[in-house]
């Protein structure tokens, strides 16, 4: 019996038991203690009920790095999050199937990942083309309702959300109200939302804020963003596709620091690629507030609700004298705007610098329009390049209403010595978790 159990011992045995449980760390180092000592394991039913996927290898460890959730609800995902916090992170995999949720949140960590169940066919699917998710989440809660899951990632460790389909509730009149899909925050490190749709949030479908004065930094790519209530209600004010936001206080005057950059920009100030998205029906697809950088290349945005608001925006002020967005890199996107309405504009410089090249712009009114939120101080408009955008109705690639001088303020020619980070960004490049 004894030889047997040394036979065991050297292979990897996986067993299969619930999704509801060691939640308690105190258990799970109990566990993990007595698989050591003995070196082989017998779950009871009790235990079976317990825990989900276990991982029982040669040397004696439980990995529960990688578990699949009973299902897709809130209280079953969070479960499972629990699980693979508890063992200091993994993946939690949602299997297919529409999910119900009613105002929940799930409170996720750096260092966790959470996958749908079609996620493996993803990988590659080029860009613009949309992906379908065959793991729904639906809050049936009308807005407002609370972000649908939040990630802590204070402990700056990598983490992915990916293959989810989520869908927000709206009223059935004009109205606006808040409600989200993702937030991330606290110093979240090298994180990626990608392949995702999202669909009815009337707030923001995701938001990166960092609250902390640390880096945060991370890529948000080939996911679909539309809000068709827009047009079945009415309208509506807001829905805004992602939105970067930074400790509030925090100004870098010179843009060398974060053209081109990624792992060194400076630190406090979030920065966020955005890239081969499609956007839709969104008041502003992408929008940046107090200190934020962002990078947006290579997305598709069309039909603007309401016109006029610009579908890439950088704010001027987030208000009480605190600055707007640091400002922005934006090329090869192709920006078409509302349908029967010509007076849209693609970029909505309200404050910030950077560089605005290669766009695609149909449609159009004006094309990069420079607005003045905070005139007179530093997070204003200041050392903005702009060059190689092209326009299908002749009309206006600038915009400069605030009284901005050009060569001064903005340039209307490339940036000398800029290079771009290469795209695609190398996080897009990762493995299957």
């Amino acid at each position: 019996m004894k030889g047997k159990r040394n036979v065991l011992t050297q292979r990897l045995l996986i067993v299969k038991v619930g999704a509801r449980g060691l939640q308690n760390t105190k258990f799970c180092a109990l566990l993990l203690f007595s698989v050591m000592i003995v070196g082989i394991f017998t779950l009871s039913p009790t235990f079976s009920s317990l825990m989900n996927t276990v991982v029982i290898n040669s040397i004696g460890k439980i990995s529960l790095s990688k578990i699949t959730a009973n299902s897709g609800s809130a209280s079953d995902i969070q479960a499972a999050v629990n699980v693979v916090e508890a063992a200091g992170g993994g993946t939690v995999y949602i299997p297919s199937g529409t999910f119900y949720w009613n105002n929940e949140t799930v409170n996720s960590y750096g260092g966790i990942n959470i996958i749908g169940a079609s996620y493996a066919g993803c990988g590659s699917h080029p860009t613009w083309t949309p992906y379908t998710a065959t793991t729904i989440l639906h809050n049936n809660k009308v807005a407002p309702f609370e972000t649908m899951i939040n990630v802590d990632g204070s402990n700056h460790k990598p983490f992915r959300i990916s293959g989810i389909q989520f869908e927000g509730t709206v009223p059935s009149y004009d109205m606006d109200n808040g409600g989200g899909a993702i937030g991330i925050a606290k110093e979240a490190i090298d994180f990626r939302v990608d392949h995702c749709t999202f669909i009815n949030f009337p707030g923001v479908a995701v938001i990166a804020s960092n609250t902390f004065t640390g880096t945060m930094r991370g890529v948000i790519d080939h996911n679909t963003i539309d809000n068709p209530y827009k047009v079945v209600n009415g309208g509506g004010m807001w829905a805004y596709g992602v939105v970067v936001q930074g400790l509030g206080w925090a100004w870098d005057l010179d843009i060398n620091h974060f053209l081109g950059k990624y792992e060194t920009a400076p630190t406090g100030f979030p920065i966020v690629y955005i890239e081969d998205n499609v956007f839709s029906r969104c008041r502003h697809c992408v929008s940046s507030n107090q200190g934020a950088w962002y990078v947006a290349r290579y997305n598709k945005m069309i039909d603007e609700i309401p016109p006029n608001y610009g579908s890439i925006d950088v704010h001027g002020t987030a208000g009480g004298g605190s600055p707007g967005g640091r400002g922005l890199e934006a090329y090869n996107n192709t920006i078409i705007g509302t349908v029967n309405y010509t007076s849209a504009q693609a970029f909505w410089m309200r404050g910030g610098g950077g560089v605005i090249f290669n766009n695609t712009m149909q449609n159009i009114l004006y094309g990069v329009t420079l607005a003045a939120d905070a005139p007179g101080t530093p997070y204003q408009v200041k050392d903005l390049y702009i060059w190689g955008n092209t326009m299908d109705r002749g009309t206006l690639i600038l915009n400069n209403y605030a009284g901005y001088t050009e060569n001064v303020d903005y340039f209307l020619s490339a940036k000398s010595g800029y290079t771009p980070y290469p795209y695609p960004h190398p996080l897009t490049l990762e493995a299957t978790p």
